[in-house]
């Protein structure tokens, strides 16, 4: 419970009751706006166990369990166990993340209830609750004021004008704005949904999220392949059941050829490399609230983005000091002439101290760099605030037995408040414009010509002397001109679009390196052409300003019709329904609101427009890591498809090659892969290419070739190993033997092939100049794993495997590397005559 500060104590008795707080809130509902439905726990289980690859395995525990051999069951068991909880985890790691951006929002308030002030949480608040607020308060409903006391506010993150907002009796504050001058009373007459933020609100849940140019593309692949094994595995179902009248080893034989055939890695493959890239990007403050958001980033074409605080640091700053006799550019290094420190000296004066108004934090921190600042109190006996009428804001300051008025504000109305001649006034306005078009903020200021004897009733009792114009600018991030020199190098168009005026904005272009920077069009001019003449205004223009919500909205959704990939930037409330509505909404941490976190797809902790380059940089890396990746899954499934079939079609000897070598190949093997194509290193010239087709497939005629000729090359690697250890051992021996030697052999083809793929154009001697420090950990584990199925009593038993000599182990190593010495020297030749 707080004290009651005198000027609110009349309104004491106005507040609401406890019982009238319980029917308001049952009423009109709970000041919180209703976010997207999340998914329950069982609905996530039951996503992930309905995948083909599930399924299958599954399906072969089933039949095993059917053919009486309950440890091969409970072992593929297992394997399902596992591969549903990586899943599964992935999953509720993004869920974590959405409840950790909604626990940011809620600001505190002083309500006043049951006669008493007391402090709650914002998501308390009722309807038609008295709400008491003060400098700093960030406003946690739609209110009307009652009662003010030189009362402003910020209004950026929900109109992106950053100026801010005098506010008087019965005008409306908006939720979510902050209060940076003053202390009102206001009723709350909006809550929730309700409120304007919660419209907006409600229009993001209109847009439906819907998945990523990858997801598409790898559901598609699945299925496709699911459908050709399910279908093999029918007909070799049928061929044993009709043939040999063994119904259930033909099941089983048809369900591993299936389960070797699905290329059921590429899920788990997307979910580490998505998982590992969002890891990254967060310890470079990017928070990327959907993982496989990132792919996109890398196919962008065009960033729009906004200016205050994403292009611009979003603080003020004084940039340039005019006075009668000079106009001096303020530089950290400068030595300042006598009249310009006056000038300053009288405009912090004239400014509240400590102030949340961003021009008087620049004049404050101005002259806390030029160690001009003598007093901080500057304690005023009158204050005459700025209101729609009187644009000027004038302190009176006791100075021994005297008083002296000290002015500043709108340039215009503080000239009215000097009395100009008309020749003066001439040259102060064209000061003015030339400043302000070169996009500065402009502010007059003045002072009393006399010492006053007495405290004026009213500020234009008083005779003023002017003393120069102070120019403000938000000044840009350093890092931004070679940002969007990247972002232009690598192929993407950047938009500026804005709620600032047009000539800050093209300013502020300019700055950057911003193409067409003389171009702009206003929410206005857009309002007034046809939809054809916006459709050619957006190809065109590259900056947009004055522009409100549904103009931002717009922009994006004809963006997206005219092919482009958007990713939009964006950090209050009205940026909200563009960043729902873009391919990728990146949403500022620091400063951003909760409405526009909830609707991005990725939050930039740091706010610095630089961290979307490298989310764009890793997209990339992750698509061409991940047609590596893809190009090895399909090449080693070959092997294993063609050791399965190819001996029944021929009526070879068979290979025993059971589902839990193949489940060993998965678990092992290929996940561990995927870490190793996932740590490559981005290729060189990868910021330097144009964004990729959305066309274009994951899977496109070079990478199926290579695939196609790299898996005929390891499958006569096995089929060679085996024939040479039949005609090695003459018959003498165990065929247990033959069949080790060939799983050897295609264990080593898939470790060899991971050095083949980490380039798909070049050699893989000339790759490994190039370190991954996992490669190691790979062989050596997989090795061991492979060593101790063979060589421990239990597990060879289990795989059904014998241990080998020096001889027979070496020689399968050797098979192995020849095959894919033979497809590494191809593949570059290969790669040539299909891109010529």
């Amino acid at each position: 419970m707080t004290s009651i500060p005198k000027q609110i104590s009349e309104y004491i008795r106005m507040g609401l009751s406890q019982e009238q707080v319980r029917k308001n809130r049952a009423k009109y509902g709970a000041n919180e706006i209703t976010s997207s439905q999340r998914k329950g726990i069982f609905q996530m289980l039951f996503g992930v166990v309905t995948e083909p690859m599930i399924l299958l395995l599954i399906s072969i525990s089933i039949v095993y369990l059917l053919l009486g051999d309950q440890g091969e069951a409970l072992l593929l068991l297992f394997s399902v166990l596992g591969i549903i909880t990586i899943t599964f985890i992935q999953e509720k790691k993004t869920e974590t993340a959405i409840s950790a951006l909604r626990s940011l929002a809620s600001p505190r308030t002083n309500v006043i209830r049951d006669q008493q002030i007391i402090r709650l949480e914002g998501k308390d608040v009722v309807y038609d609750d008295l709400l008491i607020l003060n400098e700093g308060d960030r406003v946690p409903a739609d209110c009307e004021l009652i009662s003010d006391r030189m009362f402003s506010c910020d209004e950026s993150l929900l109109t992106g004008e950053s100026v801010p907002v005098s506010k008087s009796q019965l005008d409306l504050i908006f939720c979510g704005s902050l209060v940076v001058s003053g202390e009102g009373v206001c009723r709350v007459t909006a809550v929730g949904n309700q409120t304007e933020i919660g419209k907006i609100g409600r229009k993001i849940a209109d847009e439906a999220v819907g998945k990523t140019l990858l997801e598409v593309e790898v559901a598609r692949l699945v299925r496709n392949l699911f459908i050709v094994a399910a279908s093999l595995c029918v007909i070799l179902a049928l061929y044993f059941g009709i043939a040999k009248n063994q119904w259930l080893q033909g099941l089983l034989s048809g369900l591993t050829l299936a389960i070797g055939l699905m290329p059921e890695e590429l899920p788990l493959v997307l979910t580490i490399f998505f998982a590992l890239g969002a890891f990254r990007l967060s310890t470079k403050n990017v928070l990327v609230r959907r993982s496989s958001i990132i792919e996109t980033l890398g196919a962008a074409t065009v960033l729009c983005s906004d200016k205050t605080g994403t292009i611009t640091q979003n603080k003020m700053k004084v940039g340039i000091v005019v006075t009668h006799s000079e106009m001096t550019h303020l530089t950290p290094a400068l030595s300042l002439s006598e009249g310009t420190k006056n000038l300053l000296q009288i405009a912090y004066c004239a400014s509240k101290h400590p102030s949340f108004d961003p021009m008087d934090i620049a004049i404050s921190d101005c002259l806390v760099l030029y160690d001009q600042v003598k007093d901080s109190a500057l304690l005023s006996v009158r204050d005459f605030p700025l209101t729609p009428d009187h644009l000027t804001m004038v302190r009176i300051l006791k100075e021994g037995d005297d008083f002296v008025s000290y002015a500043k504000g709108s340039p215009e109305a503080v000239f009215d408040l000097c009395k100009f001649k008309p020749s003066e006034l001439d040259f102060w306005t064209a000061k003015t414009n030339e400043l302000a078009k070169q996009g500065y903020r402009i502010l007059g200021v003045a002072k009393s010509q006399t010492l006053l004897k007495e405290i004026p009733e009213e500020r234009k009792e008083v005779n003023y002397t002017f003393y120069g114009i102070l120019a403000f600018l938000d000044p840009i991030r350093e890092i931004v001109p070679l940002a969007v020199k990247t972002a232009y190098d690598s192929g993407i168009r950047v938009i500026m679009i804005t709620g600032d005026y047009p000539e800050t904005a093209k300013n502020i272009a300019d700055q950057i390196g911003l193409k067409e920077s003389h171009l702009v069009y206003t929410g206005k001019e857009l309002a007034s052409l046809s939809e054809e003449e916006i459709q050619s205004a957006i190809r065109t223009c590259n900056i947009f300003s004055r522009v409100s919500p549904d103009d931002k909205w717009k922009i994006v959704r004809m963006l997206k019709a005219d092919g482009e990939i958007v990713a939009m930037t964006g950090d209050g409330v009205n940026d909200a329904p563009a960043l729902r509505t873009a391919n990728i909404g990146v949403a500022m941490g620091e400063r951003g609101t909760d409405v526009a976190r909830e609707a991005a797809d990725i939050v930039l902790l740091d706010d610095s427009f630089s961290s979307i380059l490298e989310s764009v940089r890793i997209g990339r890396q992750i698509f061409d890591n991940l047609k590596k990746a893809l190009g090895y899954i399909i090449g080693v499934h070959i092997p294993i498809v063609g050791i399965t079939f190819l001996p029944i079609i021929f009526d070879w000897p068979i290979i025993v090659l059971s589902a839990i070598h193949i489940v060993f190949m998965e678990m092992v093997i290929d996940p561990t892969c995927t870490i190793v194509f996932e740590r490559e290193s981005a290729e060189s010239d990868l910021m330097k290419r144009k964004p990729r087709e959305t066309k274009e497939p994951l899977l496109d005629r070079e990478l199926f070739v290579n695939s196609l000729i790299q898996g005929a090359f390891s499958l006569l690697s096995v089929v060679s190993s085996y024939w040479i250890m039949e005609l090695y051992l003459k018959g003498d021996s165990s065929p247990k033997v033959v069949s080790t030697a060939s799983f050897v052999t295609l264990v080593f083809s898939n470790l060899f092939l991971i050095l083949a793929n980490r380039s798909l154009h070049e050699s893989m001697w000339s790759r490994m100049r190039i370190s991954n420090p996992v490669i190691r950990y790979v062989f050596a584990g997989t090795i061991s794993v492979l060593v101790f199925s063979m060589y421990l009593p239990g597990m060879n038993t289990m795989f059904r495997f014998v241990p080998l000599n020096f001889l027979q182990f070496s020689a399968a190593i050797l098979v192995a590397f020849v095959g894919v010495v033979f497809y590494d020297m191809t593949k570059v030749l290969v790669s040539k005559l299909l891109r010529s």
